[in-house]
């Protein structure tokens, strides 16, 4: 069942106020795409909690779920219109469009936390399998110019192999488009025997491993296509390195001892 089937089904349960942000969603599906909750209950006319309500309703989580639900339903759907769209400029409109809510999620506080956290950990390990591991391996060079310890786990083996060096001053950076990866199970135990932060990065809000997640936007631009979603993860880990840098120049900041 896809996005706007599963909205039809579930419509007879929603309440006036609810049906109605409903429709005008349904059929200006940008208003989410481009749109705040804030920004959208302004547009629409109804408060942020009918919004929110709406979209539990649906079977998600909350906002930011759902938007990235559109966004994925948006950029995939074979009844999109691209008479007038070559496929390079397809596919430049669609990145496009969905790294521009990548703040929605990883926001300045949240930016700089997570920049300070990498900043004084002992060792940053950074996770991540197949297409994820393209992302771990360009901040493993990106902390290298700052002169932060760090090493790159590709595999359930990789991570079982730190596990008499890891300890709870350190951090496990975990990139993981599904959330899913067979490297999960590895990273839990690693954390429940060493008391490492873990900190996952994903577009699948349903972690229950992780310390901190940053939930980003996903696309399905190419089908088929293993990478699709690095650009993304490389937009946010230029904008990671960039807190990083920020954050380095304060110099507030100092290396726990082993």
């Amino acid at each position: 069942m896809n996005f706007m089937d599963n909205i039809q089904l579930k419509r007879s349960s929603l309440t006036k106020n609810e049906a109605k942000a409903c429709d005008m969603i349904c059929a200006d599906l940008k208003l989410v795409q481009n749109c705040s909750i804030q920004e959208l209950s302004d547009r629409i006319g109804v408060t942020k909690t009918t919004i929110m309500r709406f979209a539990q309703k649906m079977g998600y989580s909350g906002y930011s779920e759902f938007k990235y639900a559109v966004i994925n339903y948006a950029n995939s759907s074979d009844d999109r219109d691209r008479s007038e769209e070559d496929s390079v400029t397809h596919a430049e409109n669609v990145y496009a469009d969905t790294i521009r809510l990548i703040h929605h999620t990883a926001d300045e506080a949240k930016m700089q936390g997570l920049a300070g956290e990498i900043i004084k950990a002992r060792t940053v390990y950074l996770a991540g399998m197949i297409n994820s591991h393209v992302s771990a391996i360009q901040m493993y060079y990106s902390l290298l110019m700052f002169g932060i310890r760090a090493t790159v786990l590709d595999s359930s083996e990789a991570v079982k192999s730190v596990d008499m060096c890891a300890g709870e001053n350190d951090l496990v950076l975990v990139y993981s488009v599904s959330g899913k990866s067979r490297i999960m199970k590895a990273v839990s135990e690693l954390k429940d025997s060493t008391g490492c932060r873990v900190v996952m990065i994903t577009s699948n809000n349903i972690s229950s491993i992780a310390d901190e997640m940053v939930v980003l936007p996903s696309l399905s631009v190419q089908r088929g296509s293993l990478l699709k979603d690095v650009p993304v993860y490389s937009v946010f880990n230029a904008i990671l390195v960039d807190y990083i840098s920020q954050e380095k120049q304060k110099g507030k900041y100092s290396k726990k001892k082993k």
